[in-house]
């Protein structure tokens, strides 16, 4: 009877050994870390591979397109350090040029090749003249 206890009880430890490490190398693998563009150039090669987010502006008169609009090319900005990216996927609307961007993707041979490309809204929004609701009468402005 002792026998078969002990041998349940490895058992059992066995499995939730696996479940545990089975939990944490599938966290890690999916893991993505905010990193700054001047963090990502110290690390250098020792940030390749890994899942990484970076944001910041994209640099005016830099991004080229190739001809089926599918790849993108742009240097990224970030409180004056800059890095090359390339992005393959349907980009999103609201991207443009001096527009902030968050990206996702991995840092590759001395670029980032996002897989996710997030753009930023205005922080701030401005009504047209003249209209709008004038909270203090309770009313339309215009």
């Amino acid at each position: 009877m002792e026998r078969r206890r002990i041998t349940i009880f490895v058992v059992f430890a066995a499995v939730i050994g696996v479940i545990g490490w089975l939990f944490v190398s599938g966290f890690n693998d999916t893991m993505v870390y905010y990193i700054t563009v001047s963090e990502l150039k110290a690390q250098g090669v020792k940030a390749e591979g890994k899942g990484l987010r970076v944001s910041g502006k994209v640099v005016p008169g830099t991004v080229e397109r190739s001809s089926d609009g599918l790849v993108m090319k742009f240097t990224l900005d970030e409180l004056g350090e800059t890095m090359p990216v390339s992005y393959r996927g349907i980009v999103p609307d609201t991207f443009k040029e001096d527009a902030g961007v968050l990206l996702e993707g991995k840092f590759a041979h001395g670029e980032f090749q996002a897989t996710q490309i997030f753009t930023k809204c205005a922080s701030k929004y401005e009504s047209e003249e003249g209209g709008g609701y004038d909270a203090e009468k309770k009313s339309d402005a215009s």
